[in-house]
């Protein structure tokens, strides 16, 4: 049986990262003398506010403890520079900070793939290292509804590689890149949980917690149950399951440290904007498909950051089309014109069309307010 464990941090956060991993069989059980240790922290946000990327002294307590049980080198990696502006290479001497957008990569087709069909780049340390240790942040996320675990595994991917997540189907594609990639040790950090409207908006509410696993679904179902979320209404997860990445059921899982209803900053939560329903008397949607669940959250977590911006906006001649339209014609159309999402692919010469499945959900607010500039 997986083990997930709770534990609330105190001011000495080493004793805290090492006092979780303690309850689920020690740093000694993942980490041996010689080992090369990989840990892929959430760290490409460079925002300023908490909450926004994994707790980076967290991360360093992690590194210690890997060096300090022998490892014989310790990396701290993530896509994008911006990995160097939370670790500063030069103040850091148990661990080596690398970008994964600076070659090698060696291109890849991933064995057991089910919707990445092309070969994609992938550093070479993902697959050469002995321990993957994956370090996300708790967040909501509007497309995934939450983020954690499995879906920081696309940060292994370089520069704008991401992009074909997108294309070839976000949840499923998350699920292909943990089938070849998997984590050996998943600690959660929550000590800023990042809630609301993300990645449109958001904001950090504090919550000095660790959610430690071995098993990645197993984690992220405890993570959404944080949350407050069902984990059988995150695709992802209930594909991992499918193909036997994890447990989701907590009868299938030992829960130790805390219980979830101990954590008294859930009180807080603030869930993202996921339903447009509140809206269609301000825009215009055609969306007779009812099978795109992910381009409707996406639109809906930025129709709802255009309002948190200025809430008398008029939206009202502005139509967005989701989802596949076998006659789009045959609907009342006004002159802007939003085609969201692959499936809206035949229309694109008919207006402003938005690529992904789904397309990123920041590019809903984008859109419209690009549409609305007339640009």
């Amino acid at each position: 049986m997986n083990k997930v464990a709770i534990t609330r941090t105190k001011d000495d956060i080493y004793k805290s990262v090492g006092d979780a991993i303690d309850l689920i069989g020690g740093i000694e059980k993942y980490v041996k003398r010689g080992d090369i240790v990989l840990i892929k922290p959430n760290a490409f946000i460079s925002k300023e506010e908490k909450g926004f990327i994994s707790d980076s002294q967290v991360v360093l307590s992690l590194a210690k403890l890997c060096k300090e049980q022998g490892a014989k080198e310790v990396y701290i990696g993530e896509r994008t520079p911006t990995v160097f502006k939370w670790y500063k290479k030069e103040e850091i001497n148990f661990a080596k900070v690398i970008c994964f957008d600076d070659p090698p990569h060696n291109l890849k087709t991933l064995p057991e793939a089910e919707v990445i069909k092309s070969a994609v780049p992938i550093p070479p340390i993902v697959e050469e290292c002995d321990v993957f240790i994956n370090v996300p942040g708790l967040r909501f996320h509007a497309l995934t509804i939450i983020s954690n675990g499995m879906k920081n595994i696309m940060g292994i991917m370089p520069k704008e590689t991401t992009l074909l997540i997108h294309v070839s189907g976000l949840e499923d594609a998350i699920v292909d890149l943990n089938r070849f990639r998997k984590s050996d040790l998943v600690i959660t950090t929550a000590i800023n949980t990042l809630v609301g409207n993300f990645p449109v908006g958001g904001y950090g509410i504090e919550s000095n917690t660790l959610i430690v696993g071995d098993n990645v679904v197993a984690v992220d179902s405890i993570a959404a149950r944080v949350l407050k979320v069902d984990p059988y209404k995150i695709r992802h997860l209930t594909l991992a399951k499918k193909f036997s990445l994890g447990p989701i059921d907590l009868s299938e899982i030992e829960l130790l440290g805390v219980p979830i209803e101990s954590l008294e900053w859930r009180e807080k939560i603030v869930e993202p904007t996921l339903e447009y329903e509140e809206f269609r008397d301000k825009i215009n949607i055609i969306d007779p498909s009812k099978s795109c669940p992910s381009c409707k959250r996406a639109m809906a977590s930025g129709i709802a950051g255009i309002f948190e911006e200025d809430p008398n906006a008029d939206l009202k001649d502005i139509t967005v089309v989701i989802g596949p339209v076998e006659d789009l014609n045959k609907y009342k159309l006004t002159k802007k014109l939003i085609l969201f999402g692959n499936c809206t692919f035949p229309y694109k010469d008919q207006g402003l069309y938005v690529q992904g499945c789904p397309p990123r959900a920041n590019m809903a607010k984008q859109a419209i307010k690009k549409i609305m500039e007339g640009k």
